[in-house]
């Protein structure tokens, strides 16, 4: 009895054991993770034998792992822990991404066993050396919050010697110069952020086009920008490839501007969609530093509950909003020095200096001459046709509408510092009326901008004869700027152009023939086929250049056949494009017939084209707007573009999907003896 007892002792000694060495953490906080929208940690799990993370996946892009055989989990110490099993109904490994449309669900649960941690790690990143700029990171797992977020010394340092409140917005200086600026991402962990983007706010400069600027972060995570600029100008910086963690900060001419990236705060607001009590990014330096800091504490793109507490509804009541319904033009200027009178009523840490609040008159200013509609109600106009009475009411409807737009614009425009507005050239997009009352600053920007936008489609070809009178009639500054604007283009241009590699033809070649001309080529080895069309410079760019570096030891033929209007046309965006990515692409390199119609019209090259539908059908796809397509060595067709989830139109997505296929299909190279 007394050795039963004892057994059952020890047995129960042993249970206890176990689960008090267990311990769950529910929703473990983490500092930032690069992929919010589908993948949520619901739990954590450590125990003497496994450390247990059970992840949610939603439905967002295209793969839902970022994961391979090389994820892990890295501590504070550098120290990692490998992947050493997952746990799922779905039959999911690593390296085997599956869409969502395989799986059944828009939303599934997985658990990621990996090793027992040591007692001294209460902090850890799940990451993927294969994937970088992927994983979450500063993920808690003793139960605790994170630390309370505490400027460093020497950023508390310089905010002080430079948050000075500005009495008003300074006169705009037209010099030429260039702008620097130094950022720092402050919490950073190897491979958290990648790239960081830098938008000039103009239309002009679409991602499409690749005319953002764009910079590396270095391991340290700071990065740099250098451009010139003809006046203080206010720029966007964003995380790539998300538009989040959006703030402003002002450049000048010759001047300097330093920049502290909040991540955790980034990554709090884009999840929870609502601020904290942080800002994203502290100017330290640079011109308007102070009044870019209240901008992106006020007004920041995240800050959802400042804008709608205060600017929700420009229209102050019912009557206001019948009577912009009835004349659909510029409500009274009263109603908005009402509106700024009652930030005065906020708490003293909290008001704004003067300079954001004649700021902010620009933009709302601007906001509200954009609802300037010129077109009369629909039943006005249908009464007019009925009674002399109801048209002497049109008439004197459309009067009053045109004079309150004119109104409104010279209200607006007649003041330079709009330049400082983030939304100037999106007001200008949208109202092209606004060049009967043109005032001369506005004029010189639109020109610059529009040399500027013709440049980046052109690729620095522009005559200079053909520009000679535009710039004789422009200040210095702004002559200065479009020349140096001009001489990178062409540098850019002319270096890229002196690696170019000349390609095959295809011509004579039935565009039905040429894919399986291309396949009995290269039969025997895995064939990759890329053929240039709309969309395809983002596929290039990020699935096609990185698995060139990546799999250069398979037995891989990389081929871009390109159609034959970029080998006959110097100019144009599309051989911005061309160039860019063209001369960094390995493999063979084809140009391919055009349609008789397509050779007199551009437009034709658009993946509408039929000829180019006849062209996709031959490698069986019927959906996609970008042709990709994976030829195993004995020449079946294992993956094409139709083969990415949707949505479709964005297979630069798929890139698991795609490496997946690669990985199992090609074969190693066979040395040269």
């Amino acid at each position: 009895m007394k050795k039963q007892l004892l057994i059952i002792i020890v047995i129960a000694a042993a249970i206890c054991q176990a689960l008090a060495s267990e311990r769950t953490i529910i929703n473990p906080e983490h500092i930032y993770q690069s992929m919010p929208d589908r993948l949520w940690t619901d739990s954590v799990t450590m125990s003497d034998t496994a450390t247990v993370f059970h992840l949610h996946y939603l439905k967002w892009y295209a793969d839902v792992f970022f994961f391979s055989h090389e994820t892990c989990l890295r501590d504070m110490k550098g120290r990692t822990y490998p992947l050493r099993q997952i746990i799922s109904d779905y039959g999911l490994q690593p390296d085997e991404p599956r869409p969502f449309e395989d799986i059944g669900k828009n939303a599934f649960d997985v658990q990621f066993v990996f090793p027992p941690l040591p007692a001294d790690v209460t902090e850890v990143d799940m990451i993927d050396p294969q994937y970088y700029n992927q994983g979450i990171f500063g993920i808690r797992l003793d139960g605790n919050p994170l630390p309370p977020f505490q400027l460093p010394k020497v950023v508390e340092g310089r905010l002080k010697e430079m948050m000075a409140v500005q009495d008003t917005l300074p006169k705009v200086d037209y010099r030429f110069g260039w702008a620097t600026i130094k950022g720092h991402l402050m919490d950073y962990r190897p491979g958290m952020c990648s790239q960081i983007t830098l938008e000039l706010r103009h239309p002009s400069l679409s991602p499409s086009q690749g005319d953002t600027l764009s910079t590396q972060v270095s391991p340290t995570g700071d990065f740099t920008f250098r451009l010139p600029v003809a006046h203080i100008t206010p720029v966007s910086l964003t995380f790539d490839p998300r538009q989040r963690g959006m703030s402003i900060v002002y450049v000048g001419p010759d001047t300097e501007t330093e920049v502290y990236f909040n991540m955790r705060e980034i990554n709090y607001r884009y999840m929870n969609n609502k601020t904290n009590n942080n800002t994203i990014l502290y100017v330290t330096k640079g011109p308007l530093a102070q009044l870019a800091n209240e901008l992106n504490e006020h007004l920041s793109f995240y800050n959802i509950d400042f804008i709608v507490k205060y600017f929700a509804n420009i229209f102050r009541n019912e009557e206001e909003m019948n009577r912009y319904i009835e004349i659909r033009a510029m409500p009274p200027t009263r109603q908005l020095e009402l509106r700024m009178a009652e930030l005065d009523t906020m708490k003293v840490e909290e008001q704004w200096s003067p300079a954001l609040k004649e700021l902010v008159r620009l933009y709302w200013q601007m906001q509200t001459v954009m609802r300037i509609k010129t077109d009369p109600p629909m039943e006005l106009e249908n009464e007019a046709n009925e009674s002399p009475i109801a048209k002497e009411k049109l008439i004197a409807w459309q009067r009053d509408a045109v004079v309150a737009e004119l109104d409104a614009y010279e209200r607006l425009l007649n003041d330079p510092k709009l330049v400082y507005c983030t939304d100037l050239w999106d007001f200008f997009r949208y109202n092209i009326n606004v060049n009967t009352i043109f005032p001369a600053f506005i004029e010189r920007e639109r020109t610059v901008w529009k040399l500027r936008e013709q440049m980046s489609n052109q690729f620095g070809l522009l005559n200079a004869d053909d520009i000679a009178e535009t710039l004789a009639n422009l200040p210095p500054a702004y002559r200065q700027l479009v020349l140096t604007w001009q001489d990178k283009y062409r540098e850019e241009h002319d270096r890229l152009a002196a690696k170019e590699i000349v390609g095959d033809t295809l011509q004579g070649i039935p565009n039905s023939q040429i894919f399986q001309t291309l396949c009995e080529r290269y039969r025997g080895h895995t064939i990759f086929v890329t053929f240039w069309q709309e969309y395809i410079p983002y596929f290039v760019r990020n699935v096609v250049l990185p698995l060139q570096r990546e799999l250069a030891d398979l037995d891989i033929v990389w081929v871009n056949v390109y159609n034959s209007h970029w080998k006959l046309t110097p100019t144009g965006w599309d051989t911005a494009h061309r160039l860019r990515y063209f001369t960094k692409l390995q493999g063979e390199h084809y140009y391919y017939n055009m349609s008789s119609s397509a050779e007199n019209n551009y437009y034709d090259f658009s993946s509408n084209a039929e000829w180019i539908k006849e062209l996709n059908k031959t490698m069986g796809i019927t959906k996609s707007t970008e042709a990709y397509c994976i030829v195993s060595p004995d020449g079946r067709i294992v993956r094409n573009s139709d083969s990415a989830p949707e949505p479709t139109r964005w297979i630069h997505r798929d890139f698991l999907g795609i490496r997946h296929c690669l990985l199992q299909t090609a074969k190693p190279k066979i040395a040269n003896n």
